[in-house]
């Protein structure tokens, strides 16, 4: 159908298209569309599905899926950026990370869950370098010779160096005997 206009004929897609304009530059239109945008980038969500949520919803979608469907789109962002050390599924099927981001963006969940990685790796490592030590010094201990007879000490040697005079006098006398008798004599 066609329309009388001032100098000439106005068609009904020019119509549909000037009221589609006169809608779009409506704040209302503005905002909604705004939102449908905002859902769909942090659940995931095509704008038709998003628009239906919101509208039976009543607004942002709330709770453990969304958080988890938010967490998925940001984590899959930071993989396609380049800035994962892991791939996307395995930051989700660990608890301690999921659990992270109920209390935390993305990002500061990363840092921390990758902290905490570090730190356990470290810990292992010090674990492992104490065994190896322990095992060392027990084949060290090992090595050292051990008594012929157990239940008899190993002879001590005398210390003539440090020994008191008196002492070192009295053993050199028993020894000129022994000498003087004929025995061998052996310090």
């Amino acid at each position: 159908m066609k329309h009388r206009k001032d100098n000439g004929l106005v068609t009904d897609a020019e119509i549909l298209d000037m009221a589609i304009s006169l809608c779009q530059a409506e704040p209302a239109y503005i905002i909604g569309r705004q939102l449908i945008e905002s859902v769909c980038f942090d659940t995931g969500l095509d704008t038709e599905a998003a628009a239906a949520m919101l509208l039976d919803g009543g607004g942002m979608p709330r709770g453990i899926a969304a958080i988890s469907a938010r967490a998925a789109n940001d984590l899959i962002r930071l993989s396609e950026a380049g800035e994962l050390e892991e791939d996307v599924e395995a930051y989700l099927e660990d608890e301690r990370f999921a659990h992270m981001l109920l209390e935390m963006p993305v990002k500061a969940a990363l840092r921390l869950y990758a902290a905490e990685c570090r730190m356990e790796e470290n810990a292992k490592r010090e674990r492992e370098l104490g065994a190896k030590d322990i095992m060392e010094k027990i084949a060290a201990r090992r090595a050292l010779p051990t008594p012929i007879r157990g239940d008899v000490p190993a002879e001590a040697h005398t210390d003539y160096a440090n020994m008191p005079s008196a002492q070192f006098r009295e053993i050199k006398e028993r020894l000129m005997q022994a000498a003087a008798q004929g025995r061998r004599v052996t310090l």
